[in-house]
């Protein structure tokens, strides 16, 4: 999944670059400066806060290749908070929960310095403030299955006790009083009762409902996290971006705690 993490950022190699082409380049020759914590500053407000005008402008990248950028970290987001929880959703519930994370990307808070030029390429500091809203929820997940296993029985106990009052009042209907000649007014065709929910489904339901109350007021805490990016320039002047350090970013926006599993 890391591999294929937010292709736009590729880009970086060709943006960067540019200002060497066709020059041979060796490494004890001077390099060119590139505004390289720009393009990470743009490439993190295209990626959480969805804004991408400053990484267009630099990558020259289109609005669908910029966008996936955001899409891509939202699904990875979604994917990190049930790999946490243990959760198994559904296709509907996993769109619920990337709009919960979508929400909570948007309040995320991060700090890119200005680039170091090193021998090997440069180095760009990013401080995240992690977003704990989502963390050590085991407990009232926890308490959220319980309910839910219950509210499931006890409506299954009253949909069979109402099935078995139906059937004793069929009985006493067999029988038409209505006046000699007259039609017998016609039986209701029942209403087919709407499936039920399993618990586990009705468990994901609640968790969702309660996920999205908190991404509303999102809380931060703990340390800050710094982060340090290497970005190494090659023999041919192209600057690579190891994408596993922008994962790394990632899971330090977004503090999940893994637990147990609470969903079998």
């Amino acid at each position: 999944m890391t591999a294929l993490k937010r292709l736009a950022a590729l880009l970086l190699a060709a943006l960067m670059c540019m200002g060497l082409s066709g020059c041979d380049f060796l490494p004890s020759e001077e390099f060119n400066d590139y505004d390289v914590s720009g393009y990470i500053q743009a490439l993190l407000d295209s990626s959480y806060h969805d804004d991408h005008r400053a990484f267009m402008a630099i990558s020259q990248a289109l609005e669908d290749s910029a966008k996936a950028n955001n899409i891509t970290t939202v699904e990875n987001a979604a994917i990190n908070f049930c790999n946490a929880y243990s959760l198994n959703p559904d296709e509907e519930q996993m769109e619920r929960l990337e709009g919960v994370m979508a929400t909570a990307l948007m309040g995320a808070r991060y700090q890119v310095k200005d680039e170091v030029k090193v021998e090997t390429g440069y180095t760009v500091e990013v401080t995240v403030s992690p977003i704990t809203t989502f963390a050590g929820l085991t407990g009232e997940f926890t308490s959220i299955r319980s309910q839910a296993q219950e509210e499931v029985n006890r409506t299954s106990m009253e949909n069979l006790q109402e099935g078995e009052g139906q059937e004793d009042g069929g009985e006493d209907g067999d029988e038409w009083n209505g006046e000699e000649g007259e039609e017998p007014a016609p039986t209701p065709v029942p209403t087919p009762a709407p499936q039920m929910k399993t618990a586990a489904e009705l468990y994901l339901d609640r968790v969702l409902d309660l996920c999205e109350q908190k991404a509303a007021a999102l809380e931060f805490g703990g340390e800050d996290t710094v982060i340090v990016l290497d970005i190494r320039l090659t023999d041919k002047g192209e600057l690579q971006l190891d994408l596993n350090q922008i994962d790394e970013i990632d899971r330090a926006v977004l503090a999940f705690t893994v637990n147990s599993p609470i969903l079998s």
